[in-house]
């Protein structure tokens, strides 16, 4: 049965942090279902204090909060063994038993708290009443990593000049893509180019007709017959390089807005070198 002493511990502790809390807790009542396991017994006390400030947080009457305190403290040793739905019923019991005196609100919401707890740590509950596992394990050391010291703001970019120079990176590597596309394209042409000529000279050989007429007269015809493929490649060739030039021209209109630091790098990447341009106007 509650006392006044247990309502005022229980009170004492619902304005404690958390780990103070759980000890003040211990001293509430005597705790002797593991005794001699101070971990179990940690835990066992740990599953009893949730349950009591969650009663605190519903606004439950504090006598009601010391008889789920006294409730939930019987409940834990008692799940051992049992499987969820037994679990559930035995809940179901307990708090008719002990004759709460609650609302129906509070008792239903109550009821569902300790459902949901016990059913979502069944596994963890049962091991920690079968010593299936070694609770030491339990606790890990974290390593905590803070985010960088920010620099300075004089040693900063500005937002304008930082924009500036990643349009200019991804203009630059656009070209570079391109420019192996381009050539990409020559050298595939290129080789299907060679390989159908040496098929088509391949049967000359095979028909014994390999003498300089018969060559200079298959390749002659060989390639008036393939307008279509050089055309085809022409045309894609023709694609690639305006898109080429389209990247030329925003890299050159970029450059163009004005001169910076940060930038120069970039210009001297991608226009053309002043040594060019002297030998130009000289001419």
């Amino acid at each position: 049965m509650a006392t006044a002493s247990t309502e005022n511990v229980l009170k004492e502790l619902s304005r404690l942090e958390r780990d103070e809390g759980i000890q003040r807790l211990s001293f509430c009542f005597q705790w002797r279902e593991f005794e001699g396991d101070e971990q179990r017994q940690y835990l066992h006390q740990e599953f009893v204090y949730e349950n009591v400030m969650y009663s605190v947080k519903r606004g439950l009457p504090w006598s009601s909060v010391a008889q789920v305190a006294s409730m939930t403290k019987e409940l834990l040793p008692e799940l051992k063994g049992l499987e969820r739905s037994e679990v559930i019923s035995l809940i179901r019991t307990r708090l008719s038993q002990h004759q709460l005196q609650l609302s129906p609100a509070h008792r239903a919401v109550l009821y569902d708290f300790i459902v949901k707890d016990s059913v979502r740590h069944h596994h963890l509950y049962q091991a920690f009443l079968k010593k299936d596992i070694n609770l030491i394990s339990m606790d890990s050391q974290l390593e905590i990593h803070i985010p960088p010291h920010p620099p300075p703001l004089c040693e900063g970019t500005d937002v304008v000049v930082w924009e500036k120079q990643q349009a200019l990176r991804e203009l630059t590597a656009a070209e570079a893509e391109k420019q192996s596309e381009l050539q990409r394209l020559r050298e595939q042409a290129e080789t299907e180019l060679m390989a159908k000529l040496q098929e088509r000279l391949g049967d000359l050989l095979v028909e014994n007709r390999l003498d300089r007429q018969e060559v200079q007269t298959t390749v002659r015809t060989f390639l008036q017959s393939q307008g279509e493929f050089f055309k085809d490649n022409l045309e894609k060739e023709i694609r690639t390089v305006q898109e080429l030039l389209e990247i030329k021209m925003r890299q050159k209109s970029l450059l163009g807005r004005g001169p910076s630091s940060n930038t120069s790098s970039f210009s001297e990447k991608l226009s053309v070198p002043s040594s060019t341009k002297v030998k130009k106007s000289k001419k």
